[in-house]
């Protein structure tokens, strides 16, 4: 789904397992995004909704096959207009809702929301329920694209937004490097520091450097604000 926001001019976009559910589930899934959809757009939102906005696949390809393109060139056209247009959607989009609920999350929603946070958009995650894949504990792959916080409920994702959105705004301005540079530094310290052999000592000591003084700070500033529509990891 993706929103525009009256204050922020934000357009995010909602993916994840409730919009891209079997066509069983299709009707629980929409009402589903509904809620999400709704609670953004009280606030101000606009949002674009993937199985309502985008491509119809299944109304298309009658279409195409009537014009003579063979299922098979059909299929693939399609498969790459919607690649295309998920691309298109979430580059022009300030922020993206990444539906969590369930074991493990959708596969095409977690190509999207890495497409997201490696451009430095908005990354919110909502999740309502308890089941994981990692003991209790969500893949921190997926949980750093938005800083290892989400949001249990409908009414906390616009407040959320909100937050985050002037957060990323003031990171991008403050630093010469985007989100996906400084991972990737501070991963090659890592990667150095094993590479050397470091002692548990070294690496302890490395960790703390690169983390410990931005996780205080972060702390210390949803203290403040927000942190209280807030889960944690």
């Amino acid at each position: 789904m993706h929103v525009k926001n009256r204050r922020y001019l934000s357009k995010v976009a909602l993916w994840g397992r409730s919009v891209r559910e079997s066509i069983v589930q299709a009707r629980c899934s929409t009402l589903l995004s509904a809620k999400k959809w709704s609670a953004l757009k009280s606030a101000g939102y606009s949002v674009f909704l993937p199985q309502e906005d985008g491509l119809k696949f299944a109304s298309l390809l009658p279409v195409l096959t009537d014009r003579g393109v063979s299922t098979g060139e059909a299929t693939k056209i399609l498969n790459l207009a919607i690649f295309s247009l998920d691309v298109f959607e979430i580059m022009r989009c300030d922020g993206l809702l990444l539906n969590m609920n369930g074991r493990v999350p959708d596969e095409g929603a977690m190509v999207e929301a890495g497409i997201a946070w490696s451009h430095d958009k908005t990354v919110v995650i909502f999740k309502s329920d308890d089941r994981s894949l990692i003991y209790g504990s969500c893949n921190p792959m997926v949980m750093g694209l938005a800083d290892f916080e989400f949001v249990s409920a409908y009414a906390e994702i616009p407040r959320a937004f909100d937050r985050r959105i002037v957060e990323t705004e003031s990171a991008n301005r403050a630093s010469a490097s985007s989100r996906f540079e400084t991972a990737n530094e501070k991963g090659e310290a890592i990667s150095h520091c094993l590479g050397s052999r470091g002692s548990l000592e070294d690496i302890t000591e490395l960790l703390i450097r690169l983390f410990l003084e931005k996780s205080c700070l972060s702390q210390e500033e949803r203290s403040e604000s927000f942190s209280p529509i807030l889960g944690r990891q």
